[in-house]
């Protein structure tokens, strides 16, 4: 079959079968990711504007040659198993999961993913019933809360949906969307039934352990190479030749799984020590987390503007993302409400208005009018959704508010701390890590985010959260005089209202202090921790000049490497405010210092 080539600034000329070219990557659903965004640190590195089509032909490109290292050693396992004559038919199915892992990428990429969920757990039923296949569903039940991430479930329903003809049976359908949200095939009876042999399930695991492991996996490995290289991040660099090379299939535990040749020692550990730099010093930094809450603002916005009772999720979904799209509707009243006006006089406005419309054909860019109902509604048709149609969007419906600072720059806040390292300079080494103090200082500001949220969807103090609080406290006091709640749900309802006053009234005294604007951004983080977890001690490696029953090695027992970071109980967060003027170096230092101190004194009074 003739080939294709691709240059990739990363890996050179990728070649790909034209059949898959023109089946596939020249498709509308593929083309879409031309427009979808790899990461979101253009705030911190300007020149890291990539995009997930390349990344997925990345993934795809390091996807053949994982394969090609355990091909040999699959069909030699798989001897006397039914899968024995379907090793090309898997690798075909792999390669496509490498190639469609991402096609169903909301815009922005991982920002936008969590807009798929909804209460009914729709995106989840309905990759269920795209898979449609027994096994499947129990494992993805089996899974709990512990479900993949979004983006990965659409992309499974995008790809079956969408390139149907590429999957033949139920299996097929089954290892494609596996190898996707990188979930095993548990070794129950009713797999084994299905699968036949435990051996069989065991190496078909190991091909889904290629595209999506908790440890090391092509899609890993693309992006970390990729987005090191846009953004000239420069401390480690990854042999990935070396280590898709040294792949293996080895037997392990008594069962058969991925393991590494020697030689791929060195590149293992550099691997996980580039993602785990990638996540701490570029993913948590505070401008990308600020970018990401300005655009999870404009979503909300947006889907606010959109939804109705009968859509909840009108943007987010498998329509708006494909060639079919989704018609979006915005209505308001057609008349200014005027109570010397009479209904038929309304209903004979309305009528005239119409003839205008349609005298100067406005009804053909989807302006229509509901004469009865006395509405005035515009459509937007959006199909294969990606960055720059939410950006319109944006710029549209969202100059008003908190998610119109992605364009206007110059009205960001500040972050007080720069980083977790600094927040811990600042506060666990004064009142200790993980101390009562400090979990005192996260509870009551989770607390306080969370009522900001609730009340503005915002996680923003600022003088409408004492309007908010002021009023809750006279409702509260109110409810309690009449004798609509008692005294114990009185107490409690008003320990809540003084926490959240006293917090926010701090703020209110530091903006006044060190003149500053009372509008403060607070954003919560998780705290890092490694990827160097006890599972990567347990990576086989193959040592084939020792020929004896130890000739495979756990890592651990081989290599000593890094330990997992301590875990901790508490999440720091990232406190953002806006200036007055422009502040230099002098100005910071003091705001800095000033917010840690007053904090401090507060959470261990």
């Amino acid at each position: 079959m003739s080939k294709k080539q691709f240059k990739d600034p990363i890996y050179g000329y990728i070649d790909i079968d034209r059949d898959v070219v023109s089946q596939i990557i020249d498709t509308p659903a593929f083309q879409r990711l031309k427009d979808i965004r790899q990461t979101s640190y253009t705030p911190l590195y300007p020149a890291a504007y990539h995009n997930r089509y390349v990344h997925s032909l990345g993934v795809y490109h390091l996807g053949q040659i994982a394969f090609a290292s355990i091909k040999s050693q699959l069909k030699e396992n798989s001897k006397g198993l039914e899968i024995d004559d379907q090793i090309d038919d898997i690798q075909n199915i792999f390669e496509t999961a490498c190639l469609l892992h991402d096609v169903g990428h909301a815009p922005f990429s991982h920002t936008g993913e969590m807009f798929y969920l909804d209460k009914s757990e729709t995106l989840y039923n309905n990759l269920k019933c795209c898979v449609d296949e027994e096994v499947f569903s129990e494992d993805f039940v089996a899974l709990g809360t512990n479900k993949p991430a979004p983006h990965e479930c659409m992309s499974c329903v995008v790809g079956i949906r969408v390139f149907s003809k590429h999957f033949k049976t139920l299996k097929e359908r089954s290892l494609f969307a596996r190898c996707i949200i990188g979930m095993p095939i548990r070794f129950t009876e009713s797999a084994k039934a299905f699968y036949k042999k435990s051996r069989a399930i065991e190496l078909l695991n190991c091909v889904i352990s290629l595209l999506n492991s908790s440890i090391i996996d092509v899609d890993r490995l693309d992006y970390v190479i990729r987005d090191y290289a846009t953004i000239g991040f420069q401390n480690v660099q990854i042999d990935y030749m070396r280590l898709l090379n040294g792949m293996r299939i080895l037997p392990y535990n008594k069962h058969f799984c991925i393991g590494y040749h020697k030689s791929a020692l060195s590149v293992i550990e550099s691997a996980i020590y580039a993602h785990d730099a990638e996540k701490k010093w570029v993913q948590s930094h505070p401008s990308i987390l600020y970018e990401m809450e300005v655009l999870k603002s404009a979503m909300n916005t947006l889907t606010s503007i959109f939804s109705s009772k009968t859509d909840m999720n009108p943007l987010f979904c498998f329509e708006a993302l494909t060639e079919g799209g989704k018609v979006l509707t915005r209505s308001a009243p057609l008349l200014i409400d005027d109570p010397k006006r009479s209904p038929d006089e309304s209903a004979a406005a309305c009528q005239t208005i119409e003839k205008m419309i349609n005298k100067d054909v406005l009804h053909r860019f989807g302006i229509g009018i509901d004469v009865q109902e006395q509405v005035l509604t515009r459509e937007y048709t959006i199909s294969l959704l990606a960055d720059e149609d939410f950006l319109y969007l944006m710029k549209c419906f969202c100059k008003d508010s908190f998610g119109y600072e992605y364009f206007a720059r110059n009205k960001r806040r500040i972050a007080v701390w720069k980083s977790e390292a600094e927040f811990r300079a600042l506060f666990q080494a004064r009142i200790g890590d993980d101390s009562k103090f400090t979990k005192n200082l996260q509870d009551a500001f989770e607390s306080l985010v969370k009522y900001c949220q609730d009340k503005t969807n915002l996680p923003i103090v600022n003088a409408k959260i004492i309007e908010f609080l002021n009023k809750e406290e006279a409702d509260n006091s109110e409810a309690f005089k009449t004798g609509k709640i008692d005294e114990e749900k009185y107490a409690d309802i008003s320990e809540g209202i003084k926490s959240r006053k006293h917090w926010t009234n701090i703020l209110k005294d530091l903006s006044e202090t060190l003149n500053l604007e009372f509008d403060f951004l607070i954003v919560f983080q998780k705290k890092f921790n490694s990827s160097f977890k006890e599972e990567v001690g347990e990576i086989p490696i193959l040592f084939p000049s020792i020929n004896n029953e130890s000739s495979i090695l756990p890592f651990k027992d081989v290599v000593a490497p890094l330990k997992p970071s301590v875990k901790r109980s508490s999440n720091f967060f990232h406190l953002f405010y806006r200036q007055n003027g422009s502040v230099d170096t002098a100005r910071k230092k003091e705001i800095v210092n000033a917010i840690a101190k007053r904090l401090i004194a507060e959470c261990i009074a």
